[in-house]
């Protein structure tokens, strides 16, 4: 096939050096695009199933952060809400009994020819060898019995109402173990803080004894003295280390989070500390909000309704029945019918299953009653003890701080006077010890002291989570 003489000067200016940078751009502007094009494609049919999700990091939490982790892995908060939708299927299974009851039936049968006795005469209409069908609609209306789908309706649904505070007493229990958990691995966080110092103290003391002892400043049982001190401080801060270990085990299963999990939280203890509120007022704020207390009295109602549930069995049962339908006789024919009318039950003798039931129903009522009894003065106790260990560490919080204070200038002078020769090693040694014991005290005040705050929201009870923030008064 012949060229034009412009297709052939085209095809000249690409193979000459005159044309070549203008090809050269027609060329990579047109591997761009099929790039491009080709990613598009790449990027459609990829798998979005195959990418590897991202593993949450759970090394930087707050305590506001584990208590929303626990709120959605714990596993007993979740059983607990789960079984309000239960109890909830429950009260609609026994409300459903107000209303009628509507089944569809259907038979289709054959009479044998010989079933008659002998002489015995044929029912009218039917003959031998003649079958018979129907097919229709049965409807039942109760309209009293004494009482029991009302009560037991009742019972139902107050039984749901007192899982829903069931629900939320777990929710504060919850609340409650992560803060002491939290707290117990902040509290061990702090206590290794301050073993590593001690260590760190106690082998600058080493060295400077072991200087003074070569240069026959002190004997060799100063300097023995001092290399113990360094052991003791090592294994302290080993048992520190493990402490912390474990806290952070105790801190991930009570969130409820998987194993192998590695979980780290952030902040620090508190640097104020309020004075307790009056314990009366905090009783009775827990009286009136604490869902504990709130799910016994519920209790106690809905036992009450089941008493008068149980007790309606003495009565006879009346309810409206009928059926609507068609019936096929041979040879009768087919033809419409209906029946409707007003049906009593009483049972006469049942071997004495409804006294048995009342019996039964009343004795859990008073177990009940007995149950809130014994649970109010368990918490008055556990409310006393909370506020009282609120008190303590407040009070030691304060006290030990000082005792911080005086001991670290104390280890100060001790140090300065040994370095002077004016002290002897055991002086400095002894400083040491009453300074590291007094910060290890003061942690563990401080931790105290949120664990009891957490102690006392738990049994003021939901709506009061803060109530203590500002000496009990509400928000």
């Amino acid at each position: 096939m012949k060229r034009s003489r412009l297709d052939k000067s085209r095809i000249a200016a690409c193979t000459s050096g005159v044309g070549r940078p203008s090809c050269n751009k027609a060329f990579y502007a047109g591997l761009f695009l099929f790039s491009f094009l080709f990613a598009l494609a790449s990027l459609a049919v990829a798998d979005p199933g195959a990418q590897t999700p991202q593993t949450p990091d759970y090394r930087w939490l707050s305590l506001q952060d584990c208590l929303s982790l626990a709120r959605r892995y714990n596993p007993a908060l979740g059983g607990a809400v789960e079984k309000i939708r239960e109890l909830t299927a429950d009260y609609r299974a026994a409300r459903s009994q107000f209303f009628p009851q509507l089944t569809s039936a259907a038979y289709y049968e054959r009479l044998e020819p010989d079933r008659l006795l002998p002489g015995a005469g044929s029912p009218k209409g039917i003959t031998p060898d003649s079958a018979e069908g129907f097919a229709g609609v049965t409807g039942k209306q109760l309209l009293f019995n004494g009482g029991q789908t009302w009560y037991g309706t009742k019972a139902a649904k107050i039984g749901a109402q007192a899982q829903k505070q069931e629900a939320l007493r777990t929710g504060d229990q919850v609340a409650f173990d992560v803060t002491r958990a939290f707290y117990l691995l902040m509290e061990a966080k702090e206590n290794l803080n301050v073993a590593r110092y001690a260590l760190k103290q106690r082998q600058e003391f080493l060295r400077l004894t072991e200087v003074f002892f070569k240069a026959g400043k002190v004997t060799k049982l100063d300097f023995f003295r001092a290399k113990s001190q360094v052991s003791d401080a090592r294994q302290a801060q080993a048992v520190a280390e493990n402490a912390l270990r474990l806290a952070r085990e105790i801190l991930a299963r009570t969130i409820g989070l998987k194993e192998q999990t590695e979980v780290d939280i952030r902040g620090g203890l508190p640097r104020s500390f309020a004075p307790a509120p009056g314990i009366d007022s905090l009783w009775e704020e827990a009286l009136e909000h604490n869902p504990e207390i709130r799910e016994l009295n519920l209790q106690i109602k809905q036992n009450e309704a089941l008493v008068n549930a149980a007790k309606g069995s003495y009565y006879p049962t009346l309810s409206l029945q009928g059926d609507l339908g068609t019936r096929s006789q041979d040879p009768a024919g087919t033809k419409g019918e209906w029946i409707a009318g007003v049906f009593v039950e009483f049972p006469i003798f049942e071997g004495g299953l409804r006294r048995a039931q009342v019996a039964a129903a009343d004795s859990r009522h008073l177990q009940s009653i007995d149950k809130k009894r014994d649970r109010l003065n368990s918490l008055k106790i556990d409310l006393t003890t909370a506020w009282q260990d609120l008190k303590n560490s407040g009070s030691g919080v304060r006290d030990t701080m000082q005792s911080v204070e005086t001991n670290e200038e104390a280890y100060g002078s001790a140090r300065a006077l040994y370095r002077n020769g004016k002290a002897i090693g055991l002086d400095v040694l002894q400083a040491q010890v009453d300074l590291t014991s007094s910060r290890f005290s003061l942690i563990k005040y401080k931790a105290d002291y949120e664990v009891a705050r957490a102690r006392i929201r738990q049994i003021l009870g939901t709506p009061y989570l803060e109530a203590i923030e500002n000496g009990g008064r509400k928000q």
